[in-house]
């Protein structure tokens, strides 16, 4: 994983709901992004299980997340 995404997954995961919400706003996540992060981190889904929930592929939700912590690193 590349260090800014590192970085941005680690903010996420020490951030309090308060924060995360910042975050999303900040970001200017899509509303997919921000549900797919609420399950991932708020609600501690695996990614096979959001994929599950949001019926679709894995692949997806792991692309989606990458996006996020770009989005995330460049705050």
């Amino acid at each position: 994983m590349i260090d800014s995404r590192k970085f941005a997954r680690q903010r996420l995961k020490s951030a309090t709901r308060n924060e995360i919400n910042s975050l999303i706003h900040a970001a200017n996540l899509t509303p997919t992004q921000c549900r797919i992060l609420d399950l991932h981190f708020t609600q501690e889904f695996s990614v096979c299980s959001i994929a599950e929930k949001l019926n679709c592929c894995e692949s997806y939700v792991r692309k989606s997340l990458a996006k996020v912590y770009d989005k995330v690193s460049k705050l």
